[in-house]
């Protein structure tokens, strides 16, 4: 597999390490070989080493004692990223409610029918992407940029989970759904209703992944 060399190296590697890492392919606790790796993309160790260390910074790769290991989530620690999580998503929301030009609301609403167009085709990447997205609009009117860097770092450390709840097409429904409920109440200056909104999207992402960890 060779990489495209119009745009520097270590974003195509990491792009497509974090595909590997959230599609499956490279597994929880896999010791990651950049010897391996390198000959895979055919690259040198420098524009590697930085990509994974993109990587590191977003929780999903671990350095140990002897070697890099994708991270593995446990039970309690899914539990407590989604009680930081509920947290973060429902501050935001109080931050952005009056923030949100109305002209700015057909670009979100897009991204969710770009959802849905691949949730028929059937693309569990492109939909744990436009998902992702979707969040990432809202949190592109948060002022506090802690916060957003907190959020950052929890919703990366909660993508593997996400990547296999967005395996199932009853989900990705469900979870569409929610998004639109969200982005109504928003539209609509509904502080109570969005906040509300949000809960019970969180409610029932923890849910959907608390299933995968049976």
């Amino acid at each position: 597999m060779g990489l495209n060399f119009a745009e520097p190296l270590y974003q195509q590697a990491y792009r497509e390490l974090k595909q590997l890492i959230l599609t499956g392919q490279l597994q929880p606790g896999e010791k990651v070989i950049m010897s391996k790796l390198a000959e895979l993309y055919k690259i040198s160790r420098t524009p590697l080493r930085e990509a994974l260390r993109q990587l590191q910074t977003e929780g999903l790769i671990i350095q140990d004692h002897t070697c890099m290991r994708i991270v593995t989530i446990n039970k309690g620690d899914f539990l407590d990223l989604f009680q930081s999580r509920m947290v973060l998503e429902k501050a935001v929301i109080e931050l952005i409610i009056d923030k949100i030009p109305d002209e700015d609301f057909p670009m979100i609403e897009e991204v969710l029918a770009q959802t849905e167009k691949a949730i028929e085709q059937g693309d569990p990447y492109q939909i744990l992407e436009l998902n992702t997205q979707f969040h990432e609009k809202l949190l592109n009117y948060c002022p506090n940029q802690i916060m957003i860097q907190l959020l950052n770092h929890v919703r990366s450390l909660l993508l593997l989970y996400r990547a296999t709840i967005n395996k199932k097409t009853k989900n990705n429904y469900e979870i569409v759904y929610e998004h639109k409920e969200i982005l109504s109440a928003l539209k609509s200056r509904d502080l109570e209703k969005a906040l509300r909104m949000m809960e019970v999207h969180m409610e029932n992402d923890q849910k959907r992944g608390l299933e995968e960890l049976k």
